[in-house]
């Protein structure tokens, strides 16, 4: 599909194209056949949409057979989320949750742009947005929701200051270090493949291809570089050594919020950083309900349905741009 093609197909009809696929893998009857089938002759973009999401969901296939895709150290997150009231359901292959060589998809999940290369800049994305830098060295960067990044390049480093959020790193070869610096330290890496966070309390970590040096800054650091490899995580300057690398951890640039046995108060918290319409518990006994699942992180009405369903709550819609989840039980219900 060239770019033109693709620019003239509104993002609804991607998102659908995306729906049905998903539907259809999880395992489609005769009667979603016919729909599928009625749905693509209803209108000419339709099968070119679904013709381009299916292209770049078999591209990314071609990882299970890569280095990364036969390590040990990966965490194999399960089919999620298999009935039929689940619309939100993906089988979370090992290439989809890397999120590699899927940028149709990441590109139709939300609003996307790339960037032209630059020497320095900085870059920023709006609530709900991911986006795609072709840095100056060839290197990629893709920066989540609400996230700022400045670049500084010069004859001898490769310099970027993650000053909020959370933005993946496809690091060229290059003779000069490349480093990204968070509040209480800096990441080192070379030529690899790794998210870095500083949404939570400390600078997260995960590594998801090559080595990486965490170097902490803070005045109860380490004093000597912590080393991470493929399959790795870490919170920057944290005593504790590292652990696996959740495989629904690096699903996000994608576009799908992908959850493993979490916590209802920590999935809120990361749906709601994508949408202005929030998402509320209205008791707080709520919060440690685990929720498994995958969901499209800019569709907070669909994960509310969701869970709701999986824990027999209601959704509250009367409050403008608020989803309040509570129990069946409860006759009224207050904002936290």
């Amino acid at each position: 599909m060239t770019d033109p093609e693709r620019a003239s197909i509104p993002p609804g009809v991607h998102d659908a194209a995306g729906a049905w696929l998903v539907r259809r893998q999880a395992g489609a009857d005769a009667a979603v056949e016919q729909a599928f089938a009625a749905w693509l002759d209803a209108d000419p973009r339709h099968r070119i949409a679904y013709g381009q999401v299916a292209r770049d969901w078999r591209d990314s296939a071609q990882l299970a057979d890569s280095a990364v895709g036969r390590t040990r150290k990966l965490v194999r997150a399960p089919f999620l989320m298999r009935r039929s009231t689940h619309v939100g359901a993906v089988s979370l292959s090992l290439a989809a949750l890397l999120g590699l060589g899927t940028v149709g998809i990441v590109r139709h999940a939300g609003p996307f742009g790339f960037v032209a290369p630059a020497e320095a800049a900085t870059y920023q994305t709006a609530v709900g947005e991911i986006r795609s830098v072709r840095l100056a060295d060839g290197s990629n960067l893709t920066l989540d929701t609400s996230t700022v990044v400045h670049v500084r390049f010069s004859r001898a480093s490769r310099r970027l200051d993650l000053k909020q959020g959370r933005a993946r790193f496809s690091v060229a070869k290059d003779d000069r270090p490349f480093t990204v610096a968070v509040s209480g330290g800096e990441i080192v890496a070379r030529h690899t493949l790794f998210d870095v966070s500083v949404v939570g309390p400390q600078p997260l970590v995960a590594l998801i291809e090559g080595e990486v040096a965490l170097l902490s800054t803070a005045p109860d650091g380490k004093g000597s570089p912590q080393r991470l490899v493929g399959g790795e995580q870490a919170a920057l300057g944290q005593p504790a050594g590292p652990r696996p690398l959740s495989l629904a951890d690096a699903r996000w640039v994608s576009g799908m919020l992908a959850l493993e046995k979490t916590p209802l108060g920590s999935a809120v918290a990361a749906i709601n950083r994508y949408n202005r319409t929030q998402v509320r518990l209205a008791e707080p006994h709520l919060a440690s309900l685990a929720v498994t699942g995958a969901f499209q992180a800019r569709d907070p009405q669909q994960f509310a349905r969701a869970v709701a369903t999986m824990f027999g709550l209601t959704v509250d819609k009367s409050h403008p741009d608020i989803l309040l989840l509570q129990s069946r039980r409860a006759r009224t219900s207050t904002l936290p």
